[in-house]
């Protein structure tokens, strides 16, 4: 078996959403996604046959379903759906006193993610560097082919930034894939200029991703919340957003806001400094 995917369990059933959100409802892939995602506490333990028969299709295509979704076979993917309920029922984690607290006045659940957000938002703003701001437009500007990748909430943030950019007069890549995290890697050569955005910044999915486009002869540039990641190391030059993230959820919620208020300044400053003539 390869080697499995730190977080997959998360990726897994985010992949099952992406997937039939971007798929046409005749495709026989979404009818399996809907069959899964509409069963999912069954699945586990859910034999291929009978999937199959759920699905009103063949245990082959059960088995290329599976490896789309980058599990090495139908065992692998039951194991990473059991995984990714087993971490669902731990999605919010606080403390018992915490808890108690937010029983007792709901508000202060409000002021919980507001005020993690807020005080994000302001230490990032504090040591939020302009001139690291306009090397990054510089990069953009220069790049012959230039290349957003990011993994779930990252991939509508690349989204937003490329229809930002292109309005600006530069267009760039940005891959929404149906779920599969086809990355669109051929497409990479020795002219490109890949921008990597991730939150944690995790060896897996990111260090792989990583290596994937080095191997292309493409210049990574990541931008991340992390500067203690073991991927910083991959790449060949890094820009650390500071700013908190949450300890009680294993979704991103603080970070995903900070990074996108960065680009947000990188788009209105590559504005200005490279207008539209």
């Amino acid at each position: 078996m390869t080697k499995r995917k730190e977080n997959s369990e998360v990726d897994i059933l985010y992949n099952l959403l992406t997937y039939i959100n971007a798929s046409y409802s005749q495709d026989m892939y979404y009818t399996i996604c809907y069959q899964v995602l509409n069963n999912i506490e069954k699945i586990p333990d859910i034999s291929i046959n009978e999937l199959a028969d759920l699905c009103y299709t063949s245990p082959a295509t059960i088995s290329r379903f599976c490896k789309a979704l980058k599990c090495d076979n139908f065992a692998d993917f039951k194991k990473e759906v059991q995984d990714g309920l087993r971490q669902a029922s731990h999605e919010i984690k606080m403390e018992p006193e915490d808890l108690v607290a937010i029983h007792q006045n709901p508000q202060k659940c409000v002021d919980l993610v507001y005020g993690l957000t807020i005080d994000s938002l302001i230490e990032s703003k504090k040591y939020i560097d302009i001139h690291e701001i306009d090397r990054l437009c510089d990069i953009i500007y220069d790049a012959k082919k230039l290349h957003f990748f990011g993994f779930q909430f990252n991939k509508i943030l690349a989204s937003d930034i490329q229809f930002k950019l292109v309005k600006l007069g530069k267009f760039s890549y940005a891959f929404a894939d149906r779920g599969d995290d086809s990355q669109r890697i051929e497409l990479l050569d020795e002219d490109s200029v890949a921008i990597v955005l991730s939150v944690r910044a995790r060896v897996h999915p990111i260090g792989d991703l990583i290596t994937s486009i080095k191997n292309r002869g493409a210049k990574v540039i990541l931008v991340t919340l992390n500067p203690d990641s073991e991927v910083i190391k991959q790449a060949d030059k890094t820009f650390i957003v500071h700013g908190k993230e949450s300890d009680f959820t294993e979704s991103s919620i603080s970070g995903t806001t900070v990074l996108k208020t960065f680009f947000d300044v990188l788009y209105v400053r590559y504005g200005l400094l490279y207008p539209r003539r």
